[in-house]
This record gives structure tokens, sequence and C-alpha cells, in this order.
């Protein structure tokens, strides 16, 4: 049974899920509103440098507040996991919530609205994501960008090939998993987007409901087995 996983953050399926909407809405960002990215900041940094260079103030508003939102998103989970954690299980959840009405929200307002009012709380929930899904099956990811997994994949798969570990091999193909994930989710986004448009967004939010609800459906399973038992 599933929930009968110590760690039920740490699930394969629930890492790769949310990876793919690390890309998707990294490609929606980056594609409808204005060339920015919502959880890659080092992109944003990047892309500030060449407003600030071309004297474009609102673009430097826009990537600025963008990457202090992310900025926010981080301190928020770290403010729930010292105080909401010691009391609720499902303190993770708090931020697949925020992601969720984000999402729904920005799925709601025209194209006219301006991309400072939209990528900020993406890029927000994105950091919330990153933050609180820490680790897949007990090794350290990133699920709103993949330059991280990607060298720490090419790392596994070199000792592998020198040293014949096969918990080596392991490793990197679930980093390797996860890069392709992201990817897709980035695929997936931009075929979407020459359909749907701004409007694309409310894919990401259908994702995080099961996703969401996949996650505490076994953390009520778990809780509920050990009540019993």
């Amino acid at each position: 049974m599933r929930y009968n996983s110590n760690h039920i953050f740490q699930l394969r399926e629930i890492g790769l899920s949310l990876s793919f909407v690390g890309g998707f809405i990294d490609a929606y960002t980056f594609v409808q509103r204005g060339g920015v990215l919502a959880a890659g900041q080092t992109g944003n940094l990047i892309f500030l440098s060449v407003s600030i260079a071309q004297r474009d103030i609102l673009g430097i508003f826009t990537k600025l507040v963008t990457i202090l939102s992310f900025m926010l998103g981080v301190a928020l989970v770290q403010v729930f996991r010292v105080k909401v954690k010691p009391h609720s299980h499902y303190w993770r959840s708090l931020s697949l919530i925020a992601e969720l009405i984000a999402c729904i929200i920005i799925a709601l307002l025209p194209k006219s609205i301006p991309n400072y009012w939209i990528t900020p709380p993406l890029a927000l929930v994105m950091a919330m994501q990153n933050t609180s899904f820490t680790h897949i099956i007990g090794r350290g990811y990133n699920n709103v960008f993949s330059t991280g997994n990607l060298q720490k994949g090419i790392i596994s798969v070199t000792n592998f090939l020198m040293l014949h570990d096969r918990k080596q091999l392991t490793t990197g193909t679930v980093y390797f998993e996860l890069v392709l994930s992201f990817g897709f989710g980035a695929v997936f986004s931009a075929l979407f987007q020459n359909v749907f448009h701004t409007y694309t967004i409310i894919i990401a939010a259908l994702l995080i409901i099961i996703i969401g609800g996949y996650y505490n459906y076994l953390l009520y399973q778990r809780q509920k087995n050990e009540n019993v038992t």
C-alpha cells in the first residue's frame, strides 16, 4: 500500500507529477506573460539585467517583483514548517492549496491584465511547491527547474560507469525521469497554449487537484490505519 510509506511526500509519482507541473507553469509564463519564468530565477536575473540595460522600467519592475515573490514563497514554507508542521501532517498541502487558488484566479483574468499582476503570484506558489516537496524516494531534488536534477543525474550515471554501483544507476534514472517530466510539462504547456492561450493555466489547476487529492488521500489512509492499529 502506498500510504504505508513513512514519507508520502517523497513518492516517485508525486515528485514526477510536480516536476511536470513546474515545467508546465514555467512555459506558460514565458510564452504568455512577457518572457518571465515563474520558477527559474537564474533566468529572471539575466532577463532583469537585460531590462536594466535597455532601460525597460516595466520589465525591470515585473522581473524584480517576480524574484522577490519567489523569495517570499520560500520564507512562507519555512514558517509553515516551524509553526504548522508540529500540529498537522497536512502542512505541505497548504502550498498546493495556494497554488491551486493562484492558477484558478489567473485563469479567470483577461490577457489585458499586466504581467506584473500575474507572474509574481505564480513565482510565489512555485517556490512554495519546491520548498515543501524537497525529496523523491530519499533523494533531494527540485521540481520547478531541472538544472540541478540534470547535474545529479549525470554525476550518478558517471559514478555507475566507473564504480559499477547499481544504486548510482537507480539514482541517475530517477533524476533523468525528473528532467524528462519537467520537459514534457513544458512541451504540453506550449501545445495547449496554441489552443487555449492564457486559459491554459486552468490545466495546471486540474493537475494540482489530482496531485493534491492523491497526496492527501494517502495521508488520510495512513492516519486512519495508524488509529486502527
